[in-house]
């Protein structure tokens, strides 16, 4: 498997400091669960090197960030496709877990010291040096509140940045990708990427194709779009889909939750709901821990969804709310009646007051 994932022609993983398997990228760890962000940028002035930014007492971290910078004949689209590298190495090391991506990493270890810690900064550097395009790399792992709440934010801009720089529009591009980074878990699954709906972990349709031209990673597939049959229905997508899920999805619809939705993966940041009882949707976020107005909570209906295509329930991203393609099929935001308080907080910045005073209202 790990030939699929990582190319082992440029990035071979073998450290003294640890275990390194592709057995381990499905492993469920428990210990110390830490909450994370992952960042790459780019750095003109850059030295080689490992920073590890560590508490006064490791006993207490609840933090865990990575800010890789690097330098080289890299366009921004490559650096933010890079990211995608981090989780994929980390993986691989008995005892490491990491999860979900951009500031929404959660990362699970059996015990956190320093060696621990050194370990995963060596083994990223060095995955990291052997990218050909890749001239000098930098890594920092931040295991320290103050420092991580500080570049936390950071990241967050600078992914806010890099999604309206890479904006583009399905009627643009000639084909989407497929990812099948969840087969560790759910083996036939593949969540579809298009320039207006990223994979509900997030990834968007700049960094599947930035990733798929570095060829480091290789679970981002792409998919000849094809003639378009419905509103958000293409020929290509759904051959493509066939055969990723080895014929368990046929169909789908990229902006709909009611007929052929996309599946849903692992890794999703919201879940939207259609209620019969309003005849329009909900959508609840990962973080919210009480129960929708389905009287289930996200995890209830993660369970009910994941690696399947249930009509009614779609996993998305954050970024999918700001699609002027969102729920397209249904009306859009003009069928949301219930958010939880994160997703409220979260559409104030771009939603009509209109939209919002109704949302807060319920």
């Amino acid at each position: 498997m790990i030939n699929r994932y990582i190319d082992p022609e440029k990035i071979n993983l073998e450290e003294d400091c640890a275990e390194i398997n592709e057995i381990y990228a499905g492993e469920r760890v428990k210990g110390v669960s830490l909450r994370g962000f992952e960042l790459v940028e780019k750095a003109d002035s850059l030295e080689d090197g490992i920073d590890l930014v560590i508490s006064s007492s490791l006993s207490d971290v609840e933090v865990a960030g990575f800010h890789i910078q690097v330098a080289g004949e890299l366009s921004e689209e490559a650096v933010s496709a890079l990211e995608s590298l981090i989780g994929e190495v980390l993986n691989r090391i008995k005892g490491v877990e990491y999860r979900f991506r951009k500031e929404k990493v959660v990362l699970n270890l059996t015990d956190i010291d320093q060696k621990t810690s050194e370990c995963m900064a060596k083994v990223l550097y060095d995955a990291f040096k052997k990218i050909p395009v890749v001239e000098r790399v930098r890594v920092k792992i931040i295991l320290d509140k103050g420092e991580f709440d500080k570049i936390l934010e950071y990241a967050a801009k600078k992914h806010e940045e890099r999604e309206r720089l890479f904006q583009r529009k399905e009627e643009e591009v000639d084909k989407f990708y497929i990812c099948t980074s969840c087969q560790y878990y759910l083996p036939g699954h593949g969540c579809i990427i298009s320039p207006e709906r990223p994979s509900p972990c997030g990834t968007t349709w700049t960094e599947a194709k930035a990733a798929e031209e570095l060829e480091v990673v290789k679970y981002y597939s792409p998919a000849e779009k094809g003639e378009k049959i419905a509103e958000s229905e293409y020929s290509g997508v759904n051959y493509a889909i066939e055969a990723t899920t080895e014929g368990k999805i046929s169909k789908v619809s990229l902006h709909s939750a009611l007929k052929n939705p996309p599946s849903t993966g692992l890794y999703s940041e919201l879940i939207i709901f259609y209620d019969p009882n309003k005849n329009g949707f909900g959508i609840v976020d990962r973080d919210f821990k009480g129960k929708t107005p389905l009287g289930l909570t996200f995890e209830e209906i993660e369970k009910i969804i994941v690696g399947q295509q249930v009509e009614g329930f779609v996993g998305a991203s954050y970024a999918y709310l700001k699609s002027e393609k969102f729920l397209k099929d249904e009306g859009g935001w003009d069928r949301v009646y219930w958010v939880s308080p994160n997703v409220y907080e979260y559409i104030k910045s771009f939603l009509d007051r209109e939209i919002l005073e109704r949302l807060k209202g319920d």
